[in-house]
């Protein structure tokens, strides 16, 4: 029985003397470039960043971190000049450069002037009202049935393109546009900006249609599947032990933290 016990502690003090497996950094930083957009990324703060300093904290691993444009983060993801990047929307042509892992899910939701709510719930009224103008930003997508809008209105000459979510918004306070369409993430950003959270209503225009998934991008010049799958698995773990949740609640209200979860 001694023998026993003795094998037993021993045993134990064995499995405590090996060290858990290190994750897979790969061999150098890891170069990660972050884009500016609302709540996500703004002059140093916002989800993305705490998503980021969550992962470094769990992994261990080291960044170098840069802002960069959108356009340049997709061109240096499929050249191998960057290594990450963050809220991404996967599509087939991606999928040729890149491993994406979601973690949240953006559905845009309709922006509409105050002085129009009696006349305008949906989005066929709106395109009934012939004094309206929608605005957009160039290139967004929006989702199947917002898109489907924008081309009807487009066909009539009454949409307006901005370069940017900044010009957008300053053509809807100034009443250049009546409408646009927006992510939480980004209106709620811009109307305490603004300050024009009064002059605004939000609504829901395709109630049945889900958000757009969006996720951590890594270049497969840089990461192996095996090592994408270890991230999966850093990000799964950060959804079940509610540290997403608790990301997003820092920035939005629970209605809207429970959408950005449902991806």
């Amino acid at each position: 029985m001694k023998w026993a016990i003795q094998c037993c502690m021993l045993c134990a003090l064995t499995a405590m003397a090996v060290p858990a497996q290190a994750f897979d950094c790969g061999k150098k930083a890891i170069k990660l470039a972050f884009y500016e957009f609302g709540l996500l990324y703004d002059q140093g703060l916002g989800i993305d960043k705490e998503i980021v300093d969550e992962l470094k904290r769990r992994t261990h691993c080291h960044f170098h971190v840069q802002v960069m444009p959108r356009a340049r983060i997709w061109a240096d993801l499929a050249s191998g000049a960057l290594d990450m990047s963050v809220s991404g929307i996967q599509t087939p042509e991606r999928d040729q450069f890149a491993w994406f892992i979601p973690y949240l899910s953006l559905k845009n939701y309709t922006l509409l002037d105050a002085t129009l709510a009696s006349q305008v719930k949906t989005a066929e009224a709106f395109l009934q009202n012939d004094k309206t103008q929608f605005g957009i930003v160039r290139s967004f997508r929006h989702g199947k049935q917002q898109d489907a809008f924008i081309a009807r209105m487009q066909a009539l000459n009454r949409v307006q393109e901005s370069p940017d979510v900044g010009a957008l918004f300053g053509k809807l306070k100034e009443g250049r546009v009546q409408g646009v369409f927006a992510p939480p993430v980004v209106f709620r950003h811009q109307l305490r900006k603004l300050n024009i959270e009064p002059q605004l209503l939000v609504q829901d225009w395709s109630p049945h249609e889900k958000g757009i998934p969006h996720g951590l991008i890594l270049a497969k010049a840089s990461f192996s599947e095996t090592q994408m799958q270890a991230w999966q698995g850093e990000i799964s773990a950060m959804r079940a032990d509610g540290t997403l949740r608790r990301i997003y609640r820092q920035f939005l209200p629970e209605p809207e933290v429970a959408q950005l979860l449902d991806f």
